[in-house]
């Protein structure tokens, strides 16, 4: 480590293990300096050391010690640059972790108000299902749960939730993450209910697959299943109703086209029987 007490006459700075070389009877492999050897130093020039260490192979280390501090300044400033760099990047990184938090929270709260809205009151055990519903709804596409309900599989709960899109049967646990089943309302042809002595439970069929959710409360499972029944009645009705709107436009289209000769009589005929499909 470099010491004030190696300055030479002239202010040049001469390294602590160079100096002890200057005496003979001092450790090779030191870097303390005895007050007497750092006197010397102090009385002679740089090159007066230099000469008398008398090494060609050995250029002792030398520096004024104005430019020492200077260096030494621009070092600490780069240090506080990247300090504040740093410090920067963490509260930006900072902002970036909270505006998505906020962002989960707003959704989680539009979620809430959805199922207050829909009447549901009893989701005992499926905190964590509503927790991860922010990701699963589609909020920002239109997506509405009209109903929602509790029911339990051998020992463990699961969220059934009836939307204006699809039907979803969550089950959230803290070792496989979030599981769920997604049935679209177009693709549903059978919702059934059936009530227990106690509990009840709810079926859905979609083309050859039925999706049985037993222990359910009697309640819940009949508002579940009329719920999906008129949910997917609506879906397929406003579906057809936008083909249909469709089928006319693409009518009126051609039939421009044939006005104004771009195609055929034949042509028009054979894609009004496309369309209308006949």
């Amino acid at each position: 480590m470099l010491k004030a007490s190696c300055i030479t006459k002239d202010g040049y700075l001469i390294c602590g293990k160079d100096a002890n070389r200057l005496d003979p009877k001092r450790p090779a492999n030191t870097y303390r300096v005895p007050i007497k050897l750092s006197n010397f130093i102090s009385s002679h020039t740089a090159s007066e050391i230099e000469n008398l260490l008398g090494i060609p192979s050995t250029v002792p280390y030398k520096e004024h010690p104005d430019l020492y501090k200077s260096k030494l300044s621009k070092v600490t400033e780069k240090l506080d640059s990247i300090a504040d760099g740093a410090g920067k990047k963490a509260d930006t990184l900072q902002a970036a972790i909270d505006e998505i938090n906020k962002g989960e929270q707003e959704k989680l709260d539009v979620i809430k108000q959805q199922l207050k809205d829909a009447n549901v009151e009893n989701l005992f055990g499926t905190k964590k299902e509503i927790k991860a519903l922010p990701d699963i709804i589609d909020i920002d596409g239109g997506e509405k749960i009209l109903y929602a309900a509790n029911a339990f599989i051998e020992t463990h709960s699961i969220l059934a939730v009836c939307t204006n899109k699809r039907v979803i049967f969550l089950d959230h646990g803290l070792i496989y993450g979030s599981k769920s089943t997604n049935i679209p309302l177009d693709m549903i042809n059978g919702v059934s209910y059936s009530k227990g002595l106690m509990l009840g439970s709810i079926s859905v069929t979609n083309g050859a697959i039925t999706t049985q959710i037993e222990n359910m409360q009697p309640y819940p499972a009949k508002k579940m299943a009329e719920t999906i029944k008129q949910a997917a009645a609506d879906f397929k009705q406003t579906s057809a109703q936008s083909n249909s709107s469709n089928d006319l436009l693409q009518l009126r289209e051609l039939k421009q086209l044939l006005d104004d000769g771009v195609i055929t009589e034949e042509e028009f005929t054979a894609k009004k029987k496309q369309i209308l499909e006949i």
